[in-house]
């Protein structure tokens, strides 16, 4: 658990705290290995494509054509990247940055994130903030998965409120005056905050910028286990793949739902854990990307065979 570690320091509060109330960890140790407000500007300056790329200001998404250039002049292959220039200016006026899925693109991301589902056995999502003094950037919402904010540069005030539906499975409209605050809190370097799906947060910074990671974790839902537990009841129990009877048909529909039902159940209670497929039990995290140096690395294992 030492990647989990680095992002909680208690694994036990976090234990406690999973699915029910948000808490702050203080004392843990510095993540530069891992990102940085250097590797942050040296993304965007390396042809990074323009779908990983998000700006906002004062809670609006900038449009895309304010920071994107293209790949090369031929028509036919005008990539579409973002534009580090642009970007570096618009930050300077107030916008912050979001590096989206960082675990696709940088490789030290990439292998803590694939630590992460190792340990935790759920997906992992990882996103950077980076906004200037005085700034908000994204307005007040919830996320459909746990999520822990690790502050990696200056500080953010984070006011957190509680869900409007518990553990929702989509993401609806929040109105901010109906936000009722459970935790406000100013986030400062080595410090982390974890809040479960659902709860309501919006961010700003102080009189310092903020750098600091969103690590997101997408686990299996009881609802995934059970809709995959009842197409595999469907595939044993024949009964279950049967049609409705005709609408000119003289049956007791109620009756017949409630034998399925019935049938269903039975399979159910007596269904072991381990027959379930396990793709359907585990996180889909990509394979970690090589670390600095992997390369140079293969080169030699290449000349040594």
């Amino acid at each position: 658990m030492d990647s989990l570690r680095r992002l909680v320091g208690d694994l036990g509060e976090l234990e406690r705290a999973w699915e029910l109330a948000p808490f702050v960890s203080s004392g843990l140790d510095d993540l530069g290995d891992v990102f940085s407000l250097a590797a942050a500007e040296r993304m965007i300056h390396t042809g990074l494509p323009l779908s990983a790329v998000r700006l906002f200001r004062d809670g609006e998404r900038l449009p895309d054509e304010q920071y994107r250039r293209y790949r090369g002049s031929n028509p036919r292959s005008r990539e579409q990247l973002a534009d580090g220039g642009r970007i570096t200016d618009l930050v300077g006026r107030g916008a912050t940055l979001v590096l989206e899925e960082l675990q696709t693109h940088h490789p030290e991301v990439s292998a803590f994130a694939a630590a992460l589902a190792r340990e935790t056995g759920y997906e992992v999502d990882c996103t950077a903030f980076l906004t200037p003094p005085r700034g908000r950037g994204v307005a007040p919402h919830f996320d459909l998965i746990g999520v822990v904010l690790r502050q990696l540069h200056g500080s953010k005030r984070w006011r957190i409120g509680r869900p409007v539906r518990r553990w929702p499975s989509r993401v609806q409209a929040v109105d901010p005056q109906a936000v009722e605050p459970v935790l406000d809190v100013v986030l400062k370097e080595g410090q982390s905050l974890y809040f479960p799906r659902g709860f309501v947060h919006v961010g700003e910074t102080t009189d310092e910028p903020s750098l600091h990671l969103t690590i997101g974790f997408k686990g299996v839902t009881w609802e995934n286990v059970l809709r995959t537990a009842l197409a595999e009841a469907a595939e044993q129990v024949e009964e279950l793949r049967e049609v409705l009877p005709p609408a000119f048909a003289r049956l007791d529909r109620e009756e017949l739902l409630r034998q399925r039902i019935a049938l269903l159940t039975a399979h159910l209670a007596g269904l072991d854990w381990a027959a379930l497929p396990p793709a359907a039990l585990q996180p889909r995290q990509p394979s970690a990307a090589r670390a600095a140096g992997s390369l140079e690395a293969a080169l030699r294992r290449r000349a040594a065979d």
